[in-house]
């Protein structure tokens, strides 16, 4: 999936950038919640969905982002990726519209299975005869399963239970950050299941850590070395961030039954080595310890996602924190990276061109990629 790959030495400040987009260049969001169960008679739905307009609210400009209502059923994964393709289709027309009215530009941000829609709507979107130019569109996908435990089976793997055919996040041009949360069960489960403390500690990361706590991640509270860059072969770049997690979701219950504090903390240092040892990312160069990918026990010791190169905060002591600084070595450096983020997340600054009227042939050819749903 990915390219050269690179680490960037700067912590993101894109929510402080966001203010500065004026009115009449504003970008427009689409934002594509992720799965539930039951929708219809779920008497728990509105209250979740409560929180939908709040999805990577730190990821766009737009005041007034455009929600996409599909089914969302759980455990019809398929045909929900299917519907919510068509009908976040059909809200991106209307987003794309708007924003050549303001020379805008549009941010398509997706939660969970959510992701999957969004993946799947830019593998589509290359393929449309009026696909726009990847300068106009960009995609966030927060806590991707198919960037996490999807990784487990062989792609094209059919799971009856959620009626769901395994797929792998597609190749586009267009540029695409990935939003992981440490320890989220779904989009970060461990590499070696059969560590099970681990996969117990990502079992209830879907509780603490899924849905709301990362769909609000702030960029600016990211330890640089949490995110990566990589040029995939379509010329896109895909900037994946590992929001770290900074108490054990294993332990937290204890927390939330009073259990003090800094007993816990200290239960949370014996654990977390353990636990660690269960992902590759913390793994030294060279190791050759079995993990699970593609379905297959594999020891080799080449990365195959850029998560296995990204550390946690709790390698280090002194990044333990929530908000973490750039070493001072590299701060020329940093200023020079968030002058070139400010010009991106803030691209809503600069006019696109206008094209003319009329569909235009596809500056692409179709390839049949793998990203649309069967």
């Amino acid at each position: 999936m990915f390219g050269t790959r690179t680490l960037i030495p700067a912590a993101l400040a894109a929510a402080l950038l966001v203010p500065l987009a004026p009115a009449g260049h504003a970008e427009q969001a689409v934002l594509i919640p992720g799965a539930t169960v039951l929708k219809p008679i779920n008497p728990l739905y509105p209250l979740v969905a409560t929180s939908y307009p709040a999805i990577g609210l730190h990821f766009h400009s737009d005041p007034d982002p455009q929600l996409v209502d599909y089914s969302q059923e759980a455990l019809a994964a398929d045909f929900a990726l299917r519907d919510g393709l068509a009908r976040s289709n059909a809200t991106l027309r209307q987003a794309r519209s708007t924003a050549a009215e303001t020379d805008g530009k549009v941010v398509v941000i997706g939660e969970s299975m959510g992701s999957m829609v969004a993946a799947r709507l830019a593998a589509d979107l290359e393929h449309q005869p009026d696909a726009p130019d990847p300068a106009d569109i960009r995609f966030v996908l927060i806590a991707p399963p198919e960037a996490g435990v999807a990784e487990y089976f062989p792609a094209g793997t059919f799971i009856p239970v959620l009626n769901y055919r395994v797929s792998r996040i597609p190749e586009t041009p267009y540029d695409t950050t990935l939003v992981i949360g440490e320890y989220d069960g779904w989009s970060d489960p461990p590499d070696r299941p059969w560590n099970l403390l681990a996969s117990a500690n990502a079992l209830l990361g879907i509780a603490y850590v899924h849905g709301p706590p990362v769909a609000a991640t702030d960029l600016s509270t990211v330890p640089a070395d949490h995110i990566s860059t990589a040029t995939n072969t379509k010329g896109g770049t895909v900037t994946t961030v590992l929001a770290p997690t900074r108490n054990l979701p294993l332990t937290q219950p204890l927390r939330d039954l009073g259990v003090p504090g800094a007993l816990v903390d200290r239960a949370d240092r014996v654990l977390r080595p353990v636990i660690d040892s269960g992902y590759r990312r913390h793994d030294r160069p060279g190791d050759t310890r079995p993990y699970l990918y593609d379905g297959q026990i594999r020891r080799d010791a080449a990365a195959t996602n850029p998560l296995r190169q990204l550390r946690s905060a709790t390698d280090d002591p002194a990044a333990d924190k929530q908000a973490a600084e750039p070493a001072a070595e590299p701060r020329a450096l940093v200023r020079r990276i968030r002058a070139g983020l400010r010009e991106k997340v803030t691209a809503g600054l600069q006019p696109s061109p206008r094209k003319p009227a009329g569909p235009q042939p596809a500056s692409r050819p179709a390839d049949g990629g793998d990203g649309t749903p069967s």
